[in-house]
């Protein structure tokens, strides 16, 4: 196939864009929105079976401000053959393709309930979390409430008169003195205190604290006279052996007589010890039922009753409450005192009274006018054979206190074994 050369050929005049047809002749139909378009043929090939075809949709161009135009698949004619080059299956007419944005019934309604049920279970557990902020919060409220309302509730009955206040301190500070009258005054204040504020336990716990120290000065009498007793069967057998005297019948004589009476004194001790343990054992117990909330100031002189009983007692638990007790006093005082009580009533080994008479004189050193401290002292150094420093220090108590009468009688009887042969 020749193709004339350009200067040959004459030039077509140039036609419009509108004006092209798909088969190259000028003569076709332009295309249009309304029309279809013309069959692709080329020239020779008419009747080829592929070449029939369905016209195919026009494309239309939109406005500016037209929406995008939808354009539908061309479906292909039947030949005249009735068949189709590539298959019979191709005949059958393709369903037109729905937009993206619809679906079937069957879906859309899925599609729904779904939706449904996603924004029903958003909603269910935000409403469950905000009911869950929501106790939240009422519960902080409450606590906080508790918290700050505890130390009003905890002090109810921590607002005494301030005149019951001060004899409560004046009858503490004359138990320092530790004679027998300063004690049994402060007992009577104590007592008149409690009848008229019955929910002083402060009260109730100094009381029994003035009673167990007047129970403790019971067992250091009873002690100090069993000391003289076995003092005076000493001498009866060093004289009934000895037989040193012509007059040594007499003088065994006069020391029995003496041990005998030594032995009287004894008698209503043993009988006032019991009587006054009964008293104080039912005002530990009222001191032990303890209500669940009190003031600090309550709980520290209730747990300075029981260390000190229970030292005084003999009590298996007296150590653990004097640790107790340790801790929560700003200085350890009567907690010093209750262990060295109960060195004294347990019969602790040499060991142990070392190391409290330490503790003692350190409390000493501290404060001059706890006349326990030397009294104690004085009645370990005893124990432990050690009378110089007994007399010692009981001539202090004496010297700052001649009132106390326990400390003029255990200093009298320490002259008396130094005189003694």
């Amino acid at each position: 196939m020749s193709l004339p050369s350009e200067s040959s050929a004459p030039r077509a005049a140039p036609r419009s864009f509108e004006d092209i047809s798909p088969s190259g002749d000028p003569t076709d139909a332009p295309w249009s929105a309304s029309g279809s378009r013309s069959k692709l043929v080329p020239e020779g090939h008419g009747d080829a079976p592929w070449a029939t075809s369905a016209p195919t949709a026009t494309v239309s161009l939109p406005d500016d401000d037209a929406p995008f135009a939808r354009t539908e698949p061309s479906r292909p004619a039947a030949s005249s053959s009735g068949a189709s080059v590539l298959g019979g299956g191709l005949d059958r007419p393709l369903p037109s393709r729905k937009p993206s944005s619809e679906l079937p019934p069957e879906l859309l309604g899925a599609s729904s309930r779904a939706g449904s049920i996603v924004i029903e279970d958003g909603n269910r557990g935000s409403s469950s979390l905000s009911r869950v902020l929501l106790g939240l919060m009422v519960l902080a409220g409450i606590l906080l409430a508790g918290y700050l309302a505890y130390p009003v509730f905890r002090d109810r009955n921590a607002a005494m008169p301030e005149q019951a206040v001060t004899e409560k301190e004046r009858a503490v500070s004359s138990l320092r003195g530790d004679d027998a009258p300063a004690r049994d005054q402060a007992i009577q204040s104590l007592k008149a205190l409690a009848t008229a504020h019955p929910k002083y336990s402060e009260v109730q716990a100094e009381l029994a604290v003035a009673y167990t120290l007047q129970v403790s000065d019971l067992h250091a009498e009873f002690d100090r006279l069993n000391s003289q007793s076995a003092a005076i069967k000493r001498q009866i057998d060093e004289v009934t052996t000895a037989k040193a005297s012509p007059g040594w019948m007499s003088q065994a004589n006069a020391l029995h007589d003496d041990l005998r009476a030594t032995e009287r004194e004894m008698q209503p001790l043993r009988t006032d010890i019991a009587e006054r343990r009964k008293g104080l054992d039912a005002l530990m117990e009222t001191l032990r039922a303890a209500p669940d909330v009190e003031p600090a100031a309550s709980v520290a002189a209730r747990l300075k009753a029981q260390a000190l009983y229970a030292a005084v007692t003999g009590a298996p638990n007296a150590l653990a409450l004097a640790e107790r007790l340790r801790q929560v006093e700003p200085q350890p005082t009567w907690s010093v005192l209750a262990r060295a009580e109960y060195a004294l009533s347990a019969g602790s080994p040499a060991a142990t009274l070392n190391a409290v008479s330490e503790e003692l004189g350190a409390l000493r050193a501290q404060d001059r006018y706890l006349f326990r401290a030397f009294v104690l002292g004085a009645r370990l150094a005893l124990r432990q054979g050690d009378p110089d420093t007994a007399r010692k220090l009981l001539d202090e108590v004496v010297a700052l206190n001649p009132k106390h009468d326990l400390a003029r009688r255990m200093l009298a009887q320490t002259a008396a074994g130094e005189r003694s042969p």
